[in-house]
């Protein structure tokens, strides 16, 4: 009675095996290699991404965000999900960088007022020497480099991008 259920137990387990052996087949994936290659100048005259595998050429545009590919007629339009300001800034608020010119990009959103779209760098007088991002709407000021709100006892940082 044992050895015919270690048998059973034997046989079920060879053939959940067999099952998820055929079920890894189904779902093996493609593992062609990519090839990237960055700054292309065909298209447009412009600064592009082309990406090529062996079913065909796709092509991104930085300034436009389209993909245009020679498998398909389409054009594909990408639109960014959040939108972005880029700085040049000297560290403003006490952060631990190095006091050099920095380039930093963050998402273009207000902790305070919750707004997207109204940070920039509105070149005030008294941030003339380090450079500091702004908010249109309620006039937080925030350091261009860490994205920390430019009061000592702020903990309120931007999304870095």
């Amino acid at each position: 009675m044992i050895t015919d259920n270690i048998k059973a137990l034997l046989l079920s387990i060879i053939f959940v095996l067999l099952l998820l052996s055929v079920c890894v087949t189904v779902d093996y994936a493609d593992d062609r290699p990519i090839k990237v290659i960055k700054n292309q100048t065909k298209y447009n005259d412009t600064s592009m991404i082309k990406i090529e595998d062996n079913d065909g050429i796709v092509a991104v545009n930085d300034t436009t965000h389209t993909l245009v590919g020679k498998s398909s007629d389409k054009i594909h339009t990408i639109k960014q999900k959040y939108p972005l300001v880029t700085i040049t800034a000297k560290p403003s608020c006490g952060c631990g960088y190095g006091y050099h010119w920095h380039t930093r990009t963050f998402i273009s959103y207000c902790p305070h007022c919750h707004r997207y779209g109204t940070l920039a760098n509105v070149h005030k007088y008294p941030a003339r020497y380090e450079q500091e991002l702004t908010c249109r709407h309620c006039g937080a000021d925030y350091c261009g480099v860490c994205g920390k709100e430019k009061y000592s006892w702020s903990r309120v940082y931007l999304r870095k991008a």
